[in-house]
């Protein structure tokens, strides 16, 4: 097997055997993250969104969540039905809804930023600012990497 080949079959297993399992285990703590709110990661996440922006409307949120507007009304109405958030008319254009938190949204949004911020929190102390920061950079390139690579 010639260098490129073996390099090659090197990031095969990387991928098959170590990310993946890595990649499952995240997606372990995030489902508990979710059970423990009761409201899946995109609608934690939406959450998280509404505390700091008061004012975000379907089109808003669709473009930070990097989906359809179809899709995150769908997230939306389930927030809805848990009487999490609630969606007012624009006083300034009636075509246009604001999406906010209910008390009890902004409670459990509360809530998920202060875990949020212990993980943080216990990230930093183990791994640092700036191998974080390196991580967070060669993750968002892999996953790029991978979605602009052509299944035949």
């Amino acid at each position: 097997m010639d260098e490129t080949a073996e390099q090659q079959q090197m990031v095969v297993d990387m991928m098959t055997e170590g990310y993946l399992s890595s990649f499952r285990q995240i997606e372990k703590v995030l489902g508990k993250v979710s059970s423990k709110f009761g409201v899946g990661w995109s609608g934690l996440s939406i959450l998280n969104q509404l505390a700091t922006n008061q004012s975000a409307n379907v089109s808003d949120l669709a473009e930070k969540n990097h989906v359809t507007k179809g899709a995150i009304s769908i997230q939306i109405s389930e927030l809805m039905k848990a009487k999490l958030i609630e969606m007012d008319e624009d006083p300034n254009d009636r075509r246009r809804h604001i999406v906010k938190l209910t008390s009890k949204g902004q409670k459990m949004a509360d809530h998920e930023v202060a875990q949020a911020k212990e993980m943080a929190s216990q990230v930093l102390n183990n791994m640092g600012e700036a191998e974080m920061m390196r991580l967070h950079t060669d993750f968002a390139a892999f996953a790029h990497l991978l979605e602009d690579t052509k299944l035949e």
